[in-house]
């Protein structure tokens, strides 16, 4: 007798599910990551710029370059908000796919385990209808030799 799991075909599919999970929350870690590098060149910039803004102030600045100064980090803090919220964005969308993962993990690994199961029983009772038929071989011997 060979094994055969009812619920196979419900497996593999939680199987695929799982695995197209599996990448779809690597797809949102690469976009998180993208949102978050672009985040912190902006940031570091941005700090640069400061950097090199309070340096000048120091030595003394004319208005015009004061003006423009304040304007490109002006500009630089808008985008800064902007990746912010890319940023954020892309940080809920990978933990809501984690955890859309976790749970086709655990739907996978439940109908794994009951397969498991039953492979399980269906050994144990192959085992026992082994044992059956020795038995009944075993008797008919002895009554056979007992006829003889």
């Amino acid at each position: 007798m060979v094994f055969q799991y009812s619920f196979q075909k419900i497996l593999e599919m939680k199987k695929q599910e799982k695995e197209k999970r599996e990448q779809e929350y690597q797809h949102s870690v690469t976009q998180f990551e993208l949102a978050a590098k672009s985040l912190y060149k902006l940031l570091s910039q941005k700090e640069q710029i400061e950097t090199l803004f309070s340096g000048r102030m120091a030595s003394g600045l004319k208005i015009q370059e004061l003006q423009q100064n304040e304007s490109m980090l002006f500009h630089l803090h808008d985008r800064i908000a902007t990746a912010t919220k890319q940023t954020d964005t892309a940080r809920s969308r990978m933990q809501q796919k984690e955890t859309e993962l976790q749970v086709a993990a655990i739907e996978w690994k439940k109908y794994e385990k009951m397969k498991e199961r039953e492979q399980e029983k269906f050994a144990e009772q192959l085992k026992k209808d082994e044992a059956a038929m020795m038995d009944e071989i075993s008797i008919r011997n002895f009554v056979f030799s007992e006829n003889r």
